[in-house]
């Protein structure tokens, strides 16, 4: 079955059309709705793209490179902004210029032009299974930056604390830690209210 999970439920894999030739957008559809997945929406425009993309969230975006009024590497450049998703690219041009523009916008995957319906399931297997793996790198990275800057955090409020209370580094700590226990909140929010009091404290 075609799909990803949503909460405990699964449900068939929601795809936007970005295609500005409605004959080619409609076999697109047809392709794809033949294949077990569900078609939201069509762009006619790289605008249109950006709006109905922040507006109906599909799961992954099949894009033209050559949209009107904004390319289709400019339009996925402003959806990973806005709200980051798996996008394909479509183009008769694989060439090395627009593989890096769409490379720079975050773009997944690349089908060439004329497109099968063979070609369509292992690409959009591939730009889902790739989005994750990226979107679990930033999650990774972005807890390891909050756990730096939270053992900053309290490595200088167990000094603050070690000082004022005359008190070992050991003891600093577990005044920390069991005062977080208590207030049943992080021991970076302690130690950054420690920091804060210690900045008023000192100004005044």
């Amino acid at each position: 079955m075609l799909a990803v999970e949503k909460g405990s439920t699964v449900v068939a894999t929601r795809l936007l059309i970005a295609e500005d030739n409605d004959l080619l957008a409609l076999t697109l559809e047809e392709q794809l709705k033949g294949l077990g997945y569900d078609v939201v929406g069509i762009a006619r425009t790289g605008t249109e793209a950006v709006q109905l993309a922040a507006r109906l969230k599909p799961d992954l975006i099949l894009m033209d490179i050559r949209m009107p009024e904004m390319d289709g590497t400019e339009a996925a450049a402003r959806i990973r902004d806005q709200n980051p998703l798996p996008i394909i690219m479509l183009t008769a041009y694989y060439d090395n210029e627009t593989v890096r523009k769409a490379d720079a916008a975050g773009v997944m995957n690349y089908l060439v032009k004329p497109v099968s319906e063979a070609q369509l399931t292992p690409a959009i297997r591939i730009a889902l299974d790739r989005f994750k793996e990226f979107q679990d790198v930033l999650g990774e990275n972005a807890e390891l930056k909050d756990a730096l800057e939270a053992r900053k955090l309290v490595e200088r409020a167990k000094g603050i604390v070690m000082q004022r209370l005359r008190i070992s580094e050991r003891e600093a700590y577990e005044r920390i830690r069991q005062h977080a226990r208590d207030k049943r909140v992080k021991m970076k929010d302690i130690a950054q209210a420690i920091i804060e009091a210690e900045d008023l404290l000192g100004a005044s």
